[in-house]
């Protein structure tokens, strides 16, 4: 609540009392002589009961959805661009989960780009005594100085279902909410457990809207990863935070890895953003 609406707030808590005052006079009191001068009359003003109406807006919560549900009406309408379901699919795929952070393919041999902050325990990892690849920056010349990382993961979501009968009805409606909370995770352990058994992927279901949706993410799970480059730390990180939520960026916030396959080869993705040689134009709609 804003100030201004708790302000208001607290007046309309006070206009009772101040309603119950208004015109009230204040009588002089009896004295002998001499007599005072007659009374005046005190009036206490009502305060203000309205209470400033607050309307929600369209984007309270953030601009910021799943891939099966993107809001493709409001692209069209904001943006005059209605994605299909084949550049849908392209930006699920080319989209990567890394620990702690999001990245993307962004070539067809397995680069992968991210931010620069969620390369620095990795470059640290892979440097060796006396190096200081955080505070030097680190760049591999060529596929065969690229470094291994150890602990280091990147997954691509294959699949998205929508399991929600499948979890509710599991859910017996009778017992008490502690027992339902208790049957439904249980549930969706369950149901992401199976698939990920019948697939080969990593399964698991997750609550959207409070509840009322489940859905169930599937994702292939890459482990051999190398650092290809990181800038050095003071240019990596130049404006903090505020800059890290800001675009266009003023700093060299990002980092690349690469992606191999099981048998040593650069991976090739089903899916990754192309470069721009000339980047955005002006009111081009950037995701």
């Amino acid at each position: 609540m804003s100030r201004k609406v708790m302000h208001y707030a607290s007046l309309a808590l006070l206009a009772p009392l101040a309603a119950a005052c208004a015109s009230t006079v204040v009588e002089a009191p009896q004295a002998a002589t001499p007599m005072p001068p007659p009374a005046k009359e005190v009036v206490i003003a009502a305060a203000p009961t309205m209470i400033e109406a607050l309307e929600p807006d369209r984007f309270d919560m953030g601009k910021m959805w799943t891939f099966e549900n993107a809001p493709l009406d409001y692209f069209e309408e904001a943006y005059g661009f209605r994605p299909d379901a084949g550049w849908l699919e392209n930006v699920r795929l080319a989209s990567l989960r890394i620990p702690g952070c999001t990245a993307s393919f962004v070539s067809s041999s397995g680069l992968v780009m991210t931010n620069h902050h969620c390369a620095r325990r990795h470059v640290s990892r892979v440097s060796q005594e006396g190096e200081g690849l955080l505070d030097n920056g680190f760049y591999a010349a060529s596929m065969e100085e690229e470094r291994a990382v150890p602990n280091m993961w990147a997954d691509q979501m294959m699949e998205m279902i929508d399991v929600t009968s499948l979890i509710e009805g599991g859910v017996d409606p009778m017992v008490t909410e502690a027992q339902q909370v208790e049957a439904r995770d249980a549930r969706m352990e369950a149901v992401g457990d199976s698939a990920s058994e019948a697939s080969g992927l990593r399964c698991s279901v997750t609550s959207l809207y409070q509840g009322g949706k489940y859905s169930m993410y599937c994702f292939r799970r890459y482990t051999n990863i190398k650092l290809v480059l990181a800038p050095e730390l003071q240019i990596g990180y130049f404006g903090g935070d505020p800059d890290n939520f800001t675009y266009p960026r003023y700093n060299l916030d990002f980092s690349f890895f690469r992606v191999y396959d099981d048998d040593g080869n650069p991976l090739e993705p089903q899916a990754h953003f192309s470069w721009s040689e000339n980047g955005a134009d002006e009111g081009e709609a950037v995701f």
